[in-house]
């Protein structure tokens, strides 16, 4: 995912937060990620270009890119915590060799799921979000 600059200057200004040169690596970092990294994982990418980033900064940033809706957050197998820039609707593909997670797009996917819980609604539950990790072994 190439990030351009504005675009994401934008997104961070309109949810009432400042454009810094730290949250521009850090997310940059995600979306030039293949798959979903750690806070651990891109402070490790980022360090040995912006060594002045502290491990501290990564963790809030990331949280406050969470909180403000510019990223999503999610736990995977190993109960790491996982980063993904991607907002729209997308299900995951997840190695259980290589613990690599990967978006996947199908709208009919989507689409069945969705018609799903709207046709079976599960009592005492109101379904807000349906997440989708689809586990195998890369080709």
């Amino acid at each position: 995912m190439k990030t351009n600059i504005n675009k994401l200057k934008e997104k961070i200004t309109s949810k009432g937060m400042k454009f810094t040169h730290q949250r521009l690596v850090i997310y940059r970092s995600l979306c030039d990620s293949k798959d979903h990294p750690t806070a651990d994982m891109v402070y490790n990418q980022i360090t040995e270009e912006n060594p002045s980033i502290s491990k501290g900064t990564v963790y809030k940033t990331l949280e406050s890119f969470v909180n403000a809706g510019i990223l999503q957050k999610f736990r995977d197998d190993m109960g790491l915590m996982r980063f993904d820039p991607v907002m729209d609707t997308h299900s995951h593909l997840y190695c259980n060799e290589s613990s690599n997670i990967r978006d996947y797009k199908n709208p009919d996917l989507e689409q069945l799921l969705n018609n799903f819980f709207k046709e079976n609604q599960i009592e005492g539950f109101e379904v807000e979000e349906v997440s989708l990790v689809i586990k195998g072994k890369s080709k």
